[in-house]
């Protein structure tokens, strides 16, 4: 009895973790936004497009990934508030992978976690 209440435990903590995933990723979104933390704020990547230092692969992927992150839904705080921040940070990204003048100072104000955060985490 105590092995068949275990393993249906065991059963909803992965179905209840997997919807908890599945909320943060938007429905035609490649990346869940913790990925899009990881792997391109907290990783790098997106400072790394900032300083002109990405190769072309990597470029793709800051962009595949700030495109997500404007499909995925905010944690917390309003619509308009996030589309206005994912819209900065894509605007952003593409003027500093085009080489504008003064585009990567752009895109790291975009990328300030601490505004974001306030609002949406």
């Amino acid at each position: 009895m105590k092995k068949g209440l275990l393993v249906a435990t065991g059963l909803l903590a992965v179905v209840l973790l997997g919807n908890i995933a599945m909320a943060d990723k938007g429905e035609d979104s490649k990346f869940s936004t913790e990925e899009i933390m990881k792997k391109g704020f907290k990783g790098g990547l997106i400072a790394k497009v900032a300083k002109g230092e990405a190769d072309d692969e990597e470029k793709k992927l800051a962009m595949e990934m700030l495109e997500s992150l404007a499909k995925n839904p905010p944690h917390k705080g309003s619509e308009e508030s996030w589309k206005e921040k994912t819209t900065a940070l894509i605007d952003a990204a593409k003027a500093t992978i085009d080489g504008k003048e003064g585009a990567g100072d752009k895109l790291k104000k975009a990328a300030n976690c601490k505004a974001c955060h306030d609002v949406h985490k």
